[in-house]
């Protein structure tokens, strides 16, 4: 009697390991974890190079990099681009009315700002904000082996956002992960196979 109860705990408790494990693990993915309105890739909200595309409702939306937010914003017509500077870490600011660009502003303001996005790396897709000339040229330098650096204005990259539109932005919801899924029905599991051990111990018990 007291093998079997120990063992059913025994099972239970690994399940409640395994599904806590889970919950916090998908917990940290929900909010910790976005996807971009535009092409559906993962990013973290903290990234340097995650993109926020505010509308004047207040409701915040999510882009991966200068290129998709300015569909965002060409989409919702008036929208404040929340963006930082890849090379300095800058707060920038970009007000997009009516599809154009009404203001830029640069936190703190010293350097003077001349926003601009830079395309850097191995991709044609790998765009990122820079708040000066002087630090575009420096993530320029930087990937200098690449043919395609090169740095945009604003008004360029909200062109090319509308050249380029890829469809209708729209919520994408994070995907939770296969091993997460995994350890929350790994632990649903072990917590019902206990349960049941638990009952028919005890219907065994009664019939004796």
């Amino acid at each position: 009697m007291k093998n079997n109860v120990l063992v059913a705990s025994v099972i239970a408790l690994i399940g409640i390991v395994f599904l806590a494990g889970g919950v916090a693990a998908s917990a940290y993915t929900v909010s910790n974890t976005v996807r971009c309105e535009v092409c559906g890739i993962t990013m973290n909200k903290n990234s340097i190079t995650t993109v926020k595309v505010v509308t004047p409702n207040g409701v915040t939306h999510w882009a991966c990099d200068p290129l998709c937010a300015a569909e965002e914003a060409i989409y919702y017509k008036t929208a404040t681009i929340e963006a930082k500077c890849y090379v300095s870490g800058r707060s920038i600011q970009i007000d997009v009315v009516d599809g154009s660009v009404a203001s830029a502003t640069v936190t703190p303001s010293s350097p003077p700002d001349d926003v601009s996005v830079v395309i850097s790396g191995n991709s044609m897709a790998d765009y990122k904000f820079v708040s000066t000339q002087a630090y575009a040229n420096e993530l320029m330098q930087k990937y200098s082996s690449h043919s395609t650096d090169t740095d945009f204005t604003l008004p360029q990259i909200l062109a090319m956002g509308g050249n380029m539109f890829m469809g209708t932005p729209s919520y994408k919801p994070v995907q939770i992960s296969t091993i997460d899924n995994a350890l929350l029905i790994a632990g649903i599991a072990l917590i019902c196979a206990a349960s049941v051990s638990w009952k028919l111990q005890k219907k065994s018990n009664m019939q004796k």
